[in-house]
């Protein structure tokens, strides 16, 4: 499938439908629970973050396993678009803490659905994997940037409540979208083949490292990300729409770069645009801890490095895939993010506690990026700086080196 036709374009058009409800839901969430749900902790604050994003570690890799094993996709998408649209709605009635995290974590176990079947459809019968999921990025990008944007705008903790049912009329239209434009395309099944299962998986070359090192360098990010609000308008004094400034500015450059970096995924491999991604965390995370204005954080923050790492990292893992295992594969990749958004917001918070600000939390995703670049430099080792190529039928796992080419 190349990556830009009449069977990928829906998916594209459902996903940046979708993140432009999730935009304008996500960036205020821990301000919203702070002051209007009145939950002063910065912990708890975290945990609010930390349990959904459990829950759908737990459940995406059950998602993408069944999606493998009836081999579909479409509706795992319906599914789980509809169920985001349902727990924004709730969410928007909800009056206390406790009633908070209920309504999201049950959400969480089905929206989680959603996103590695998208993955997966894409990346099935094509060798362009990077490209595609380039160009999927830069959709959820379009609609990260005009959600952060709106949101960021017109946020007040008061307005949130409308703000969560947008979000879930924009979710329940892609879902709808998904229905009738999206094509369900299963593969053909081969007599013998067995069943892989998760370890068998975990087990191929460079896998678990891409993994771990996914894992680690969500966590640092997820340490600060889900406190930045509090830190650009309460800590360093800038107003509520810095914060939808610096998320709107982010995506938008992820939305001009992205197709590119897509295809220096496929062009030089995955590996070495890992390594300069979380190389990049590090030089970023250092400035954040280190910035004194909330225009200088701004800037910082809209910083181009999700595209590199999360491109390369879902590239490599549909590489080490077959298609017939793509879904689980996504999910693999999927859930090593998503326990970093667990333990990260958890670490984030406690020691945003334990020192009485935020800021100085960046140092920690210093030091956990420093770990995922020591991994991803243990890829190389693994795989080469310019290998991961799957065989063009795409039916067995093989990695074939690649001649060196001028840069």
């Amino acid at each position: 499938m190349r990556p830009l036709n009449n069977t990928s374009l829906p998916v594209y058009v459902a996903y940046a439908l979708h993140s432009l409800g999730l935009a304008i839901s996500w960036q205020f969430v821990t301000h919203f629970i702070k002051w209007e749900l009145d939950v002063p902790s910065e912990f708890l604050l975290t945990v609010a973050l930390a349990l959904p994003a459990l829950v759908t570690m737990l459940s995406v890799n059950v998602w993408g396993a069944l999606s493998d094993r009836i081999n579909k996709r479409r509706p795992f998408m319906v599914l789980g678009f509809f169920s985001y649209a349902t727990t924004f709605m709730f969410t928007s009635f909800v009056s206390s803490y406790a009633q908070y995290l209920i309504v999201v974590s049950i959400g969480a176990a089905f929206s989680s659905a959603a996103l590695p079947m998208g993955q997966a459809y894409l990346t099935d019968r094509t060798s362009k994997k990077g490209e595609t999921l380039g160009y999927f990025l830069m959709a959820q990008s379009a609609g990260w940037f005009f959600g952060a944007l709106f949101s960021g705008l017109i946020y007040t903790p008061e307005m949130m409540f409308i703000l969560y049912r947008v979000a879930a009329l924009l979710s329940g239209g892609a879902a709808i979208s998904s229905i009738f434009f999206v094509k369900e395309q299963p593969l053909e099944r081969l007599k013998d083949e067995s069943h892989t299962g998760f370890l068998a998986l975990l087990k191929r070359r460079g896998m678990i490292i891409l993994v771990i090192a996914a894992a680690v360098s969500a966590l640092g990010m997820h340490s600060i990300a889900g406190l930045m609000a509090i830190m650009i308008t309460d800590e360093l004094g800038g107003p509520f729409a810095y914060v939808g400034y610096a998320n709107a500015a982010a995506t938008l450059i992820a939305v001009l770069i992205t197709g590119y970096v897509g295809k220096i995924v496929d062009k030089r491999g995955p590996v070495q645009v890992l390594v300069v991604a979380y190389f990049s965390y590090i030089l970023f995370a250092i400035g954040f801890a280190m910035a004194t204005s909330p225009e200088i954080a701004l800037i910082l923050w809209a910083l181009p490095i999700y595209p590199l790492s999360s491109t390369a990292a879902f590239a490599l893992g549909a590489r080490i895939s077959g298609e017939r295992e793509r879904g689980r594969a996504m999910s693999l990749v999927n859930g090593a993010q998503n326990l970093g958004m667990v333990l990260g917001p958890l670490i984030g918070g406690f020691f945003a506690e334990l020192m009485n600000r935020v800021q100085p939390v960046s140092w920690a995703n210093v030091a956990f990026n420093f770990l995922a670049l020591f991994l991803a430099l243990g890829l190389v080792r693994r795989l080469g700086w310019r290998t991961e190529r799957i065989s063009q039928t795409d039916q067995h796992f093989e990695i074939t080196e690649q001649p060196p080419a001028s840069i």
